[in-house]
């Protein structure tokens, strides 16, 4: 079992990271990415809106979605992560939990991890590294992580 994985997120893509005993750099263990999020904005977001029925004659009239679109698929990829996490730790592949995620997104995901595996983040990170190599994602957390890491792994 990893100790740590590190989540490294956007709407777009997200890079899931594990911090093992015996490596001594962040190693990538899967790739996710939202294909909804790479749909042309004109698409989603300029589309007619809803046109309903009134309850009662032969009028019609449109209805605003409360959600964006763009809202709609960044929720749901934030629920598709939290899911493969939970399941994840559930079958005891990870103890510990980082985020590293825009501050919107970050959000998200702490919505779809819920309050009880949401217990296991162990440190929340407000930037968008997705796009950045391991190295410098690694730079971006605090050094004593790492030193915790050590010292709990003997």
């Amino acid at each position: 079992m990893a100790n740590i994985w590190i989540l490294a997120a956007d709407r777009a893509r997200a890079r899931l990271f594990s911090l093992d005993r015996d490596a001594p750099r962040l190693i990538e263990i899967a790739d996710f990415v939202n294909p909804q999020a790479r749909t042309l904005g004109h698409e989603r977001e300029h589309a007619p809106p809803t046109r309903v029925h009134d309850r009662f004659g032969e009028g019609r009239h449109a209805i605003e979605a409360h959600t964006s679109p763009r809202e709609k698929a960044a929720l749901q990829f934030s629920a598709i992560l939290g899911s493969h996490l939970k399941h994840a730790h559930e079958e005891q592949r990870y103890r510990e939990l980082v985020l590293v995620a825009p501050p919107g997104f970050l959000g998200m995901l702490n919505a779809a991890l819920g309050a009880r595996l949401g217990g296991t983040v162990l440190l929340r990170v407000s930037k968008n590294l997705t796009r950045s190599p391991a190295n410098e994602i690694r730079e971006a957390l605090p050094h004593g992580l790492f030193k915790r890491r050590a010292s709990v792994n003997g």
